[in-house]
Formats: structure tokens, sequence, C-alpha cells
């Protein structure tokens, strides 16, 4: 267990208190109780009543909220300091990532030096405004992926009705990540089904014309196998041969 002395010289490094007087950093590291955490073990979950805040000694813990990763703290972090100040119910889980040593401060000893120490209340307002613009960056950042998802889903739509454009997602493609990933081979399909139907419509243009061709041979052959047919060209013929005779006589 730390003694006061070494819980001051930690709260030295935390910017909760960096701009706490010395003697205030007494009071308080004798407010603090340590309390630790085996790896994978849950500080806290989602939804848990939150009575109070926790400065990390040692180790790393991960923010996290359905299945998803929100940040990971480690030496002279703070969290869990919102629901001690608000008595609602935690807006994420708080897990060890490995061995966890905390010091943790309790709802009432924190409202106490809120009201009395002004720095203290300074100190908090810079670790929310902190908090508040790293979900701001996330809810920034799930704007965006969302967006593109939506273009994925259009591009989808887009193809099941006919229309072949991949260069719609060449945004989506630029991601790093799985999304990323996925448009990517959605975009080499989009070409490879375009490329295909452009084959096969080519394909049966060419047995259009075939059909045609062999269609126009069956008609021809059923006219001329006619007796009808038959009897005009023993006709055309036996007029040829009186011309070509006629023809012979006048030079003679």
């Amino acid at each position: 267990m730390f003694s006061s002395l070494e819980k001051k010289s930690i709260l030295r490094t935390v910017n909760l208190f960096a701009e706490t007087p010395d003697e205030l950093l007494t009071e308080i590291a004798d407010l603090l109780e340590e309390v630790t955490f085996a790896a994978g073990e849950t500080v806290f979950a989602q939804g848990d009543y939150g009575d109070a805040m926790y400065i990390i000694i040692a180790g790393d813990v991960r923010i996290h909220s359905g299945g998803r990763t929100l940040t990971t703290l480690s030496h002279g972090g703070v969290f869990g300091e919102m629901a001690a100040l608000d008595p609602e119910p935690r807006s994420a889980a708080a897990t060890a990532v490995n061995d966890l040593r905390l010091l943790r401060l309790g709802r009432d000893p924190l409202y106490q030096l809120i009201q009395s120490h002004h720095e203290v209340a300074a100190g908090i307002i810079h670790i929310l405004c902190q908090t508040l613009r790293a979900r701001t960056t996330v809810m920034v950042d799930d704007y965006h992926y969302l967006q593109q998802v939506a273009r994925l889903t259009s591009a989808a739509t887009a193809v099941e009705a006919g229309i072949y454009e991949p260069e719609t997602i060449d945004e989506v493609t630029k991601r790093t990540d799985a999304l990323g990933q996925l448009a990517r081979v959605f975009q080499r399909m989009i070409r490879e089904v375009y490329a295909r139907e452009q084959r096969l419509q080519q394909q049966v243009q060419e047995l259009r014309i075939e059909v045609d061709k062999a269609r126009q041979a069956q008609q021809v052959h059923k006219i001329t196998g006619t007796d009808y047919f038959r009897q005009l060209r023993g006709k055309a013929n036996d007029l040829r041969e009186q011309l070509q005779r006629k023809t012979d006589a006048s030079e003679e």
C-alpha cells in the first residue's frame, strides 16, 4: 500500500491536480483509496451506478462501449469522473488491460474538495473538456464512417438496378480498415460484373445476327423449294434462252 507521501508524489504527475498547492495535495492524498485489478478484470461495467473517479498508478485501462474501444489510458490517466460528479449510470465500461493499480476518490470527498478548493474544480473542468473533445472526435469519426457505409449501400443498390459506377466509392477504398478493404473488393467486383455484362451483351448481339441469318436462309429455302418457284425459274430460263437466240440471230 502507498503511503500518504507516495500518493502525494503521484498526484503531482496528474493533470487534474497540476495547479493544486502542496498543502492541498496532502489533504487529497489522505482521501484516496488504493485498489487493484487483475488483467482482464472489470473496473466497472457500462450502466453501473458511478460513485467514484479513478487515477491510474500503474497499468493500462480500456474504456469501451458496445464492444468498441473508446480510448486506452495509462499512468496518470483519470477516468470515471463524469459519473462521480453526476449520479448517473456509467456511459462506458472500464477493463484492466494488464495488472492495474488505481487510486479511488469517492463522490462525497470529491464534492467537498470542489466546493472548498477552486483549484480542484478547475482541474475537473479541464479533464471534462478533454473527455468531451475526445468524444466529439469519436462522434465525427462515426458520422464519416456511417456516411461511407451509406455510399457502399448505394453502390450495391445501383448494381442491383444495372447501374455500374465504381468510382462513387473511390473515397471509401482509401480507408485502411476493414471497411476500406470491403470497398476495394466490392469495387473490383463491380468492374468485373460490368465487363461480364458487356461481354454478354456482345454475345447476345452476335447470336441475334446469327439467328437472323439462319432465319433468312430458312425462309429463302422455303421459297425456292416450292413448285411455283421452280416454275418461275423455268420460265425465266426460257426467256433468257429466247433472248439469247434473238441476240445471236441479229448478229448474223
